[in-house]
Formats: structure tokens, C-alpha cells, sequence
């Protein structure tokens, strides 16, 4: 038997892939927030040096490149962003929000990192005021000698801070860019990617390719573009078959040398772009309803915790540590395991208690308080207008 030709034709459209825009929710992409700090816990971990010996070149082989955890956030913070866009939003709504969602689990984390420092962690202390208010400010990657000043793992916070405030002002022409300019946007910030050690290395004034916000900028463009790119068009990114090795690959390409004579690395312009692809597969996935293991009950929930996890893993290995006269422990690999799933589970704690007794109440609160305000001025100008007529 053969389907009538109207048959066939719907059942083409339905089958083809289309705008995403009616999709809110990615899962995945909470569950990949948790493998991220995953990544950053096991550098963390083997720059404390928790193993020795050839357990500890072992480790480092893994993790060396754990640091890329945070260009991974970073991408993945503009492809949230983007995908959740809503252009009645006014960028003061959108700045409370996103106050509202990092800023008082930061202002603990700071606090913490102060206690570590008069205790436990004293090489962590600040070298005077001045860095630890510009920390609380979020303003301190700015300086290069502030970049890990009052949390140390707060240094991404400040890049992010960079891209909220910069984000209403970003998202308007890219939103009605076409398929082709946002293609062109994504190339361009992959080839900054790779130029960014060179042009820190060239700057008349002080600049980190590492932590220095505006030279992190084209990881959170890409994300936003891609994401655009998805909800707009039929653009659909690689099966995750192909993405997830590639991702593979880019991490391992994040240790690639430099051009030769230069601070060049197109390492990193392959890890920024492979771990897009990964981002963008996931969001896809879950848009289409063929769900990860990454949206499972669990991994969400460990996705919802990793902020506050982020905010104190270090702080916890660094004073886990401090029981050894130099902070570094180097024990063989079974000790080291049991050391590191302890700092492992006291952070995992930690961040347990303040994700449900700060972030979220904190951050109801405020938002609460956002659409008290949205209130008020919604029925004042309606008074307003009767008074008119």
C-alpha cells in the first residue's frame, strides 16, 4: 500500500527539522553544567597535588586540561542566554535577574574565602584591601595581579558580570542578523579565540588572555550565536555520535603548542569550537525530545548545585590540604583517592546546603521584589492614563 501524496508531504514537514523558538527548557545542557565542575574539581585537584609520583603524572595527563571546564561555562552561559532571549525583557529586568541569580551565593563565597584565609589557606590572602572590594564588585579580573583575589575560583564570575552587562546590548543585532552573519560572527570569534594569547601578549596595557573578561568575550558570543542560529533556522549541529569525540579532541587540543614564534594557538580556537558543537548537539537533543543520560533526575540535580559547588571546591581541597607543611599533599594514588573523595564530599555538602538555604530563597527574594516593583509601575501608569481621559 502507498500513502496519498498530501499524506507523504505532511509527513515530511513533521519529520523535517524546523524552528526550535517553542522550546524552553534544555536539560542536558543543567546535567553538562555538573560534568564541567567535574573538569575543574579534577584540575583543581592535581594543582594541589594531591597525587605523587606517576599516579600524579597520570593525573595530570587527565586534568591538565580541566581548566577548559570554564570555557565550556562560558559557552554554555551564552547559549542559555540566547536560547531563553525574550525581547519584551528590558535590560534592567535582565541585569536583576541575573544579580539575583549569582550575586549573593557570591557574596558568600567571598566570605568563606576570608575564613580560609585567616585559618586554614593564608596564601590565599589578598595583598591589602583593595582587591578582595574590587572581588566583591566583580571588577577584579581587570587587573591582572587581582585575578584570583578574595575567592580564587571567583575569577570567572567577573567575566560573566562582563557578559550580562553586555548581553541586551549584544543580543538586538544579533537577533536579527541572518543565518550568514551569524555564521561570519562564530568564524570571527574562533579565529579571536586563537589570536587572544598574542594580542595580551602585544597590549600596551596589562591583559590576561586567561582571565581578563573582554578576551574571554568570543567564547560567550559563539554561544549566543549558535544558539541563535538553532532556534532560527534549520540549522541542526552534528549527532552527538560526532560530537562527543570531537569534544574529546578539543580538550586534548587545548594543550597543542602555540604557531611557532608566536603566543598563536589555534589549540584553543579547536576547543572553543568542539565544545560548542557538543553544547549545541546537546540543546538539539533535547529540543527533539531524544533525551541524554545528562537529563536524568540526578544529573539535574547535581546540575543545579554545581554554582555553589564551583564557588567552594577550591577553597575545600586547599584546606583539606593544609594538613601537609606545604599544602601538597603528593601521597600514592590510594591515599590521594581517599583525600580527594573527601574534599569531594565536604564541598559537595557545602554546596548542598547553600544552593537550598542561600541561592534559592536569595534569589526568590529578589525576584520576588523585581515583579513587586513591575507591579507598582504597571498600575501607576494605568492610573495615570484614566487620569488623562
Amino acid at each position: 500500500m502507498t500513502a496519498s501524496a498530501p499524506t507523504v508531504q505532511r509527513a515530511a514537514t513533521e519529520a523535517a527539522p524546523g524552528p526550535l523558538s517553542h522550546v524552553r527548557t534544555l536539560p542536558s545542557l543543567t546535567g553538562l553544567r555538573w560534568a564541567t565542575a567535574m573538569l575543574i574539581f579534577g584540575h583543581h585537584i592535581m594543582a594541589v597535588e594531591y597525587f605523587g609520583g606517576n599516579a600524579g603524572v597520570v593525573w595530570g595527563v587527565l586534568f591538565e586540561a580541566g581548566k577548559t571546564g570554564v570555557t565550556l561555562f562560558f559557552i554554555l552561559s551564552g547559549f542559555v542566554l540566547a536560547w531563553g532571549y525574550k525581547p519584551q525583557q528590558s535590560a534592567r529586568s535582565f541585569w536583576w535577574h541575573r544579580f539575583a541569580r549569582v550575586y549573593p551565593l557570591h557574596l558568600v563565597g567571598v566570605g568563606l574565602a576570608l575564613v580560609a584565609a585567616a585559618t586554614l589557606v593564608p596564601e590565599i590572602r589578598a595583598d591589602g584591601a583593595a582587591p578582595v572590594v574590587a572581588n566583591v564588585l566583580l571588577v577584579n579580573g581587570w587587573v591582572p595581579d587581582w585575578w584570583q583575589a578574595g575567592n580564587p575560583a571567583s575569577w570567572s564570575l567577573v567575566c560573566e558580570a562582563f557578559f550580562y552587562l553586555s548581553f541586551p546590548f549584544l543580543i538586538r543585532p544579533l537577533v536579527r542578523a541572518s543565518n550568514r552573519t551569524l555564521v561570519v560572527v562564530v568564524v570571527a570569534s574562533l579565529v579571536l579565540v586563537a589570536l587572544m594569547p598574542q594580542i595580551a601578549a602585544v597590549s600596551p596595557v596589562p591583559l590576561s588572555a586567561a582571565s581578563t573578561p573582554l578576551l574571554r568575550m568570543p567564547e560567550f558570543v559563539i554561544g549566543v550565536s549558535l544558539a541563535l542560529l538553532m532556534k532560527n533556522s534549520d540549522w541542526r549541529p552534528v549527532r552527538l555520535a560526532l560530537a562527543v569525540p570531537l569534544a574529546l579532541a578539543g580538550y586534548a587540543l587545548s594543550e597543542a603548542p602555540t604557531l611557532p614564534g608566536t603566543d598563536v594557538h589555534p589549540g584553543l580556537a579547536a576547543t572553543v569550537g568542539f565544545f560548542a558543537l557538543l553544547v549545541a548537539s546537546l540543546a538539539d537533543a533535547d529540543a527533539r525530545s531524544n533525551s541524554t543520560f545528562l537529563a536524568r533526575p540526578l544529573w539535574q540535580e547535581l546540575g543545579r548545585v554545581s554554582f555553589a559547588f564551583y564557588l567552594v571546591h577550591l577553597l575545600v581541597i586547599a584546606s583539606v590540604s593544609s594538613a601537609w607543611p606545604d599544602g601538597h599533599p603528593q601521597l600514592p594514588w590510594r591515599r590521594a583517592v581517599l583525600l580527594a573523595l573527601a574534599a569531594f564530599g565536604i564541598a559537595l555538602a557545602i554546596a548542598w546546603v547553600l544552593h537550598k538555604a542561600v541561592e534559592v530563597p536569595a534569589q526568590r527574594w529578589l525576584l520576588r521584589r523585581d515583579r513587586a516593583r513591575a507591579t507598582a509601575r504597571s498600575t501607576a501608569t494605568l492610573a495615570t492614563t484614566d487620569a488623562r481621559r
